[in-house]
Parts: structure tokens; C-alpha cells; sequence
């Protein structure tokens, strides 16, 4: 009977309403979502890994908006972010980055919410090679880019490796010769059901054993 009763507080649990998962923020923006003057610090994604010597990081920076013909424009939602602000210059010199890999990490916290039911979405691009790792493991279907030209769907199931507490989402971004190179994530959202407080699933589970019980001791009766 308490399993049973147990089993149903968790399945009530598992269909509660899903809640926006905090620190989920598109490239280039601030607290509020409004984009970032060129060449400010992005406040929530931070560069974990750079091959260039000249932008080691931790600062990725929202990139000059004079971007490679080859990217996508910034939107009002998202921009592009780089190790070095100045991927392109019209009249040529210093501009883009060495050849190497750049890793873009972006924390979010899962507490309160479950971590079995969590889900992210968004769409991104890069310029070379773009990969997406959940707590330090790939997310799979994340490599089917087609260029900084344009935009690419992309998801992070509830099968992925989503864990209680501060999640790393990070995206590694291999920039195949020297150039420009780059990062745009563009309206990245997730959501999760929270846990119930603990206080809550023992009295659901007495109250519905103490119902089940009467209906019984009623049944005899008659």
C-alpha cells in the first residue's frame, strides 16, 4: 500500500508544470536579455580554453559588429562572441584568431528543479566546427552545422546528463586555420518540472494510504 501510494506522489511529481531554467542566456547580452556594446564582456559565458595566445580568455568578447561577410547578422536577441573582438577588417590587419580550439562555458543551475526532466533548446552557429558538451559529455546531433551563414536547430533531451545543483553547457568551437572564428547562440531556453518539498510527498502518500484505508475497512463493513 505505501508503495503504492509512493509510487503515485512520484508520478504527480513527474506531471508537475515545467519551470524556465535560470542562467539560460543567448550570446552578446546582458542580465535582461538587451544585447551588449561591441567589444564588452560577455557576463555569462566565459572562454575555458583558447589555442590563441593573444586571447587566452577567460573573457569571450561581443564581437566588432563589422562581422566576416560570411556570418549571419546580429539579431536584437543574440550576438556574436569571440576570443578577439575584431574578426574582420576592411583594410586589413591584425583581426580573428590563431587555429585552434575554443571552448565557450555557460553555468546554469538546476537546484529545486529535476534533473531527469530537464530539456534545452536553441539554435547557434560558428565558424569553423562546432560541437555541444552537457557536463562534460557530447551531446549528440549537435554537428550538423550548415555554417556562420545561418542559424541551426539544436536540443538537449532529458536523457542527456543533467545533474542536481550548477550544470556546465559547453560549446567547443574549432577554428580550422587562422581567421575569424566565433560563436552566436540564439534563443537558448530549457524548462523542468521542480522537485516537491519532501514535507509535501510524505503527507500525499499518508493521506492517500489513510483513504485507501477507510474505503477498506468501509468495504468489510458492508
Amino acid at each position: 500500500m505505501a508503495a503504492l501510494a509512493a509510487a503515485l506522489v512520484v508520478g504527480a511529481a513527474g506531471r508537475a508544470e515545467a519551470t524556465p531554467i535560470p542562467g539560460l542566456f543567448n550570446t552578446g547580452v546582458d542580465s535582461t536579455g538587451a544585447v551588449l556594446p561591441a567589444g564588452t564582456t560577455d557576463p555569462h559565458y566565459t572562454l575555458i580554453a583558447s589555442d590563441d595566445p593573444a586571447f587566452k580568455g577567460p573573457a569571450a568578447k561581443v564581437t566588432d559588429p563589422s562581422l566576416p561577410a560570411s556570418w549571419i547578422a546580429n539579431s536584437s536577441t543574440s550576438q556574436w562572441i569571440s576570443p578577439n573582438p575584431v574578426q574582420f577588417l576592411a583594410t586589413g590587419g591584425p583581426s580573428g584568431d590563431t587555429a585552434g580550439t575554443f571552448i565557450y562555458d555557460l553555468p546554469f543551475n538546476l537546484t529545486g528543479l529535476n534533473p531527469k526532466l530537464a530539456t534545452i533548446s536553441g539554435s547557434w552557429a560558428v565558424d569553423d566546427i562546432g560541437l555541444i558538451f552537457l557536463n562534460g559529455v557530447y551531446v549528440l546531433g549537435t554537428t550538423n552545422l550548415s555554417g556562420p551563414g545561418s542559424l541551426t536547430s539544436f536540443s538537449v533531451p532529458s536523457t542527456a546528463n543533467f545533474i542536481s545543483g550548477v550544470n556546465h553547457l559547453d560549446f567547443v568551437v574549432v577554428n580550422s586555420a587562422a581567421g575569424s572564428t566565433g560563436l552566436r547562440v540564439e534563443g537558448l531556453s530549457g524548462s523542468s518540472p521542480p522537485i516537491p518539498e519532501p514535507s509535501t510527498v510524505v503527507l500525499a502518500g499518508i493521506g492517500f494510504v489513510g483513504l485507501v484505508a477507510l474505503r477498506l475497512r468501509r468495504g468489510r463493513k458492508s
